[in-house]
């Protein structure tokens, strides 16, 4: 039976209790409020971010990828550890330097030992994506497998979103193909996904009502092997959780509810509500 060690970035949305349960590493980006930078996860937590992102005079945030220095410790950290293998999942390298990171560090160590995946999206369902592989990897699968599991995970990974504004989307200069909506009326309340690694519009609506019926109404027209919620501080999620649970055929308690962490909250603000999941095969 192989080991294989399973390693992802703070950008996946698992919280410090769910890697560690999990077994999975994590390598933090930073994120930074004018002179002040923090670890994404491992050292700023979801709640302490976002008071931070709305204090009164609060500078913008930024984030910034993981060098290579640091994947490289966490796979010598593994590999110390008796892993015969490792697997690593990023965000999008469209979206990040994250995965060149990964993938430098990666040639240190022989050919074939670590093996970086491009998740081409971000957050909650790239966390479920490495969840899933971290689930397979604790059976004693060969990496090939675990690795040809990413990638068949990637392909059917699912991310439907619905921000409050787009505000922070355009600041933070990660607005990808849904550009063509600046300079809509600021009533439009945008439905995106990650396509191709970068964002795109699916639809427009005029209230967040009307967007996050059009959300459900994409869920519900998808046959789906995992579901759940994402959202930045929305106090109606569990009503939302419900409503997608009734539409893709799920118990509620199927559903699980993310709150989205410092790397992606940086760019889609407070009010941000979301469906993920992982379409079925």
């Amino acid at each position: 039976m192989a080991n294989i060690a399973i390693v992802t970035d703070t950008s996946s949305d698992l919280t410090l209790e769910q890697a560690e349960a999990t077994g999975v590493r994590l390598v933090p980006l930073t994120v930074s409020f004018g002179e002040e930078t923090f670890e994404a996860v491992t050292e700023l937590s979801n709640e302490d971010f976002y008071e931070k992102l709305t204090a009164p005079g609060a500078p913008l945030p930024k984030t910034a990828a993981p060098n290579p220095a640091r994947f490289e410790a966490t796979f010598r950290d593994a590999f110390d550890s008796g892993a015969d293998g490792i697997a690593c999942v990023t965000l999008s390298g469209k979206m990040s330097a994250t995965y060149s990171s990964a993938v430098q560090a990666a040639g240190e160590f022989e050919a074939g030992l670590v093996e970086v995946v491009d998740s081409l999206t971000v957050a909650q369902p790239m966390g479920l994506i490495v969840r899933d592989m971290a689930e397979l990897a604790s059976t004693g699968a060969a990496q090939a497998e675990v690795t040809d599991h990413a990638y068949d995970l990637v392909g059917r990974s699912l991310l439907v979103f619905a921000p409050d504004t787009l505000e922070y989307l355009q600041k933070g200069g990660r607005i990808g193909r849904a550009s063509a909506l600046l300079g809509t009326v600021l009533s439009v309340k945008p439905i995106l996904t990650v396509e191709d690694g970068v964002v795109a519009t699916l639809d427009k609506k005029r209230t967040s009502a009307k967007a996050r019926a059009r959300m459900l109404e994409m869920a519900g027209e998808r046959s789906v092997e995992q579901v759940a919620v994402m959202h930045i501080g929305s106090p109606d999620v569990e009503a939302f959780r419900d409503e997608v649970a009734a539409a893709t055929g799920r118990a509620p308690q199927e559903v699980e509810i993310g709150m989205t962490g410092p790397v992606a909250g940086t760019h889609l603000g407070p009010g941000m509500m979301g469906i993920s999941g992982i379409l079925t095969a």
